[in-house]
Order: structure tokens, then sequence, then C-alpha cells
């Protein structure tokens, strides 16, 4: 039936110029115009059912809408920060910080220490629910000792959130058109045509579920930098120079190990000396051969 419906397409130009358009459209660009609407993916369907006379004829499915029963929308906002202060006991310190994040519900995602003769650094990467960001936030403000700087961010993500919720359900019930038509196909070359949309499909969702899988994340979880520091007192290094007696030994064997470096410079340049002993013989030969012809 398909092979009949084929020949009939390159026998009328005209059919073949409807066939291939839309299919040219639907293999470069996924679709019409706005490959993420739902209108599109429908119409993809629809012009890629019209391939076989045997898919033509199944049952239609209703149009694909936007998926708005999820319920009300809320906003989403992904919420960051940090804190930076100067700690008169670091350690004292650490330790209460460690001790008052399990009380929101917040663990620490990274830690950095630094040590130096003058100050010795924390740095900490927290993340805690998005919900006790605010409560922990104070808590940690009211805990430092001096606060030299601490900031809030807040991105608001709502239509980024719920646009990836929409499409991906809107793929997937793509992905179950497809598979109903891959039922209703009898030719090899139908099947095979819809396995490989089908597999565009999926990547696609996954793709897009990875996406919203993140921003999930970024939302029910805030992120907090807590930094700070203590200065160390300032401790005076004795150098404990040895006696003289100790320096005049030191500079012997200084004096010593330089001469067998100075000795050893010289072997190693023993063909300079060959090649010196051939330019002074030949020299006297010439001068000695000159002498005689006078």
């Amino acid at each position: 039936m398909v092979s009949k419906s084929l020949n009939n397409l390159i026998i009328n130009p005209m059919k073949t110029l409807l066939f291939v358009a839309p299919l040219s459209l639907f293999l470069m660009c996924g679709g019409p115009t706005n490959p993420e609407s739902p209108e599109a993916d429908m119409a993809t369907y629809e012009e890629f059912a019209e391939i076989s006379p045997a898919l033509k004829s199944a049952p239609r499915p209703q149009t694909m809408q936007a998926v708005d029963e999820a319920g009300p929308i809320t906003k989403k906002n992904i919420k960051s920060g940090g804190i930076s202060f100067k700690s008169d006991d670091i350690d004292e310190d650490y330790q209460k910080v460690l001790a008052l994040l399990p009380d929101y519900d917040a663990y620490v995602e990274n830690e950095n220490q630094t040590k130096s003769d003058q100050r010795i650094n924390y740095e900490l990467t927290i993340r805690v629910p998005s919900v006790k960001y605010d409560s922990l936030y104070d808590g940690l403000s009211n805990l430092a000792g001096r606060v030299e700087h601490k900031y809030t961010n807040v991105q608001d993500v709502t239509e980024r959130y719920y646009d990836l919720q929409t499409r991906i359900k809107n793929k997937q019930a793509l992905e179950q058109r497809y598979l109903d038509l891959l039922g209703k196909a009898t030719e090899l070359k139908d099947m095979l045509e819809i396995e490989r949309q089908l597999n565009e499909v999926r990547t696609e969702v996954e793709n897009l579920q990875g996406q919203f899988n993140y921003l999930s994340q970024q939302v029910s979880m805030s992120t907090l930098q807590l930094s700070f520091y203590e200065v160390l007192p300032y401790t005076y290094q004795d150098g404990q120079r040895p006696g003289f007696g100790n320096r005049i030994l030191s500079a012997l064997s200084n004096g010593w190990q330089g001469m067998q470096l100075f000795v050893l410079g010289l072997v190693t340049i023993w063909p300079l000396y060959i090649l010196l002993a051939l330019a002074v013989l030949t020299i006297m030969l010439i001068r000695k051969w000159w002498k005689k012809r006078k």
C-alpha cells in the first residue's frame, strides 16, 4: 500500500511537493516554527501520520494542550548568600557553626582551610533547605564575632520552572502518540521511521528532565558561603645564628667544595687543552719555517 502511494507521489509532482515539504521541515526542525509548543508537536504528529495510509486511517488523539492542571502557580526562587567575619577563636567558632547546622537541616558541602604565619582562614559552602535559609542566615550572623560583609541574592526562576515542567509533559504525551502509531504501523519502513522519531523525543525528554531536576534542586536547597578568619599573634623568629667556630668550619667546608667544583670544571674542558696545544705547536712550526726561509 505504501509503495503504491509513493509511486503516485512520484508521478504527480504536486503531490510530491506536498509530501516532501512537510517531511523535510519535520526532519530538519523537528516541527513548525515553534517546536516547543504543544500545537507544534501535534502538527508534527499529524504530518508524520500522513506518510502511511495505514496510519492515516488510525483514529486521531485529541490535541495536546499545555499542562495547566498542576494547580496554582507558586513562586520559585533560587536563594544564595554569604557571610564573612573575623574570629577571636577560630576553632571554637568552627565547632559552633557545625553544632548549629543540624538545627536547620543544613550541611557542609565543601570546606577549605588555609593557614599561614599571620592568619588562619576557613571557607565553608553550606547547603540548607530554602524554607530555613533566612533562619540559618540570622543564626550565623548572630554567632559571628565581627561581621565584615554579608549578602543575599534571590533569583526568580518561576517562568523557567513551569516552562520546563510543561515541556516535559508535552514531550511525554508526544512520545505516547508515537508509541500508538508504532502499534498500528504494518510496514517496516514506517516502523523504523517511527522508532527514530521516538528516540529523538526520548532524548529531548531526558535532556529537559535533567534541566528540571537541577533547577528543582537549586530551588529547594539554598547555598550559603561562610568565610571567617583569625589573625595570629606576632612571634619573633630567632634565627639562632651559629657561633664563630661553627661559622669558620662552615666557611672552610664551603671553600673546599668550591675548590672541588673548580677542579672538576677544569677537567671537564680537557678537549680545549688539546686544541690550544695544537694551535701553539702550529704557530711554532710556522715561525721556524719562516726563519729558515729567510
